[in-house]
């Protein structure tokens, strides 16, 4: 099952200023993870290309830096987003943790294992983006204040420089398999949206996705545009 179907009414996930904050996180953060692990193979490679390779990682520093400013800059323009941008305050309701959630990951557990007919009707953002949502920001965090420390190492002892190497390779490890392993399988080459989710390209989701991955969203957008007191101008769910 494609995750657009052709014909299919279709519903907006993401908005333009989100999706450009999606690609600009994504782009930045690919850059910071290639030249970030090139530094385990620096020696090597100097030995086996001297002078270029000398070059090559010149460069690798320029370009891990401007990734970084990239990435802080995004990550603190969506804090301004989710608190002063409608579709930021949006965004954020809807994301904070609730008990429902711990619910749902029990029920779906449930239903994995058999003991359950039905799957869990889930919310805009299920209890596992939620998860990954969060673990960005503590991730980011973590790095960005590393990275900024050990950018300005001259005003440091050597011991806090060494524990902010530890945690900034170490949370750069466990972001790189979150995201190969966890998000982009997960999100964009899940079998059941195989090739592609392309959400994060025109910001939309497929009715029948909607109601396989976020029913209970769906129900409630279904019953505001049924509503008599609806406003077809002023919501913009869903597409012909």
């Amino acid at each position: 099952m494609s995750g657009h179907n052709t014909g299919e009414r279709t519903f907006v996930r993401l908005t333009k200023s989100e999706r450009i904050q999606h690609v600009i996180l994504f782009v930045s953060t690919t850059l910071l993870i290639v030249t970030g692990f090139m530094l385990m193979g620096e020696d090597w490679a100097i030995k086996l290309f001297g002078t270029t390779g000398k070059h090559l990682f010149f460069w690798r520093g320029i370009v891990h830096r401007i990734a970084a400013v990239a990435v802080t800059a995004v990550c603190f323009y969506h804090l301004y987003y989710v608190l002063f941008k409608a579709d930021g305050k949006s965004w954020i309701r809807a994301m904070l943790p609730r008990l429902k959630d711990g619910m749902d990951a029990w029920q779906n557990v449930m239903y994995m294992l058999g003991n359950l007919e039905e799957r869990p009707k889930l919310d805009r953002f299920t209890y596992l983006e939620k998860l990954e949502y969060f673990s960005v920001y503590f991730g980011m965090f973590i790095v960005i204040t590393t990275g900024i420390m050990m950018w300005t190492q001259s005003y440091w002892p050597k011991f806090y420089l060494d524990v902010a190497d530890t945690l900034h390779l170490g949370e750069a490890t466990l972001a790189a398999l979150a995201i190969i392993v966890g998000h982009i399988f997960a999100v964009h080459y899940n079998p059941h949206v195989y090739p592609m989710n392309k959400t994060f390209i025109d910001g939309n989701i497929s009715e029948t996705m909607m109601k396989e991955e976020h029913a209970l969203w769906y129900e409630r957008i279904i019953a505001e545009d049924d509503a008599p007191s609806a406003n077809p101008a002023s919501g913009g769910h869903g597409n012909a």
